[in-house]
């Protein structure tokens, strides 16, 4: 009787962290130690994933050491890509299972100290693995319109 007496106190009380919403919402860290952040229709992209080596190289030589924690909502192949780089990196990575969870982040790295960094998003921070090329720079043809109706000076 004594144990369900403990687990209904325990209920009633609420959660024992501090910040529970602020660290579901980060991927069970704080808002504060956050250092890179990827969305979820962002993490799976073949530029983040070709080119993260480079990303956590550099933010371990701005930070020091920085941790990786993967959203469970991302493919178990694309988790298992960013857990391969970042022990190679030699760098701590954790899959994050968050019940109840409405995170909008696909990967968070962070530090084990405050930070308080103002751009966290992947694409404020290395846009040029982002610049999409349209179809005429591509080829370096224009296109039947642009032909059709092209301009005479």
């Amino acid at each position: 009787m004594d144990e369900l007496e403990q687990k209904i106190l325990q209920s009633a009380q609420g959660e024992q962290r501090l910040k529970p919403d602020e660290q579901r919402n980060y991927l069970g860290t704080f808002a504060e130690r956050v250092v890179l952040s990827i969305l979820l229709e962002d993490a799976g992209k073949q530029p983040i994933l070709s080119h993260f080596d480079n990303i956590m190289s550099d933010m371990v030589d701005r930070y020091g050491l920085v941790a990786v924690k993967i959203s469970d909502k991302l493919t178990v192949a694309v988790q298992m890509a960013y857990m391969k780089k970042a022990q190679a990196a030699g760098l701590t990575a954790t899959i994050i299972n968050e019940e109840g969870s409405q995170s909008p982040f696909g990967l968070i790295m962070h530090t084990d100290k405050a930070e308080n960094a103002s751009h966290t998003d992947i694409k404020e921070l290395y846009p040029q693995f982002f610049k999409e090329r349209t179809q005429a720079e591509k080829t370096g043809k224009k296109s039947f319109w642009q032909r059709l109706f092209r301009k005479e000076n």
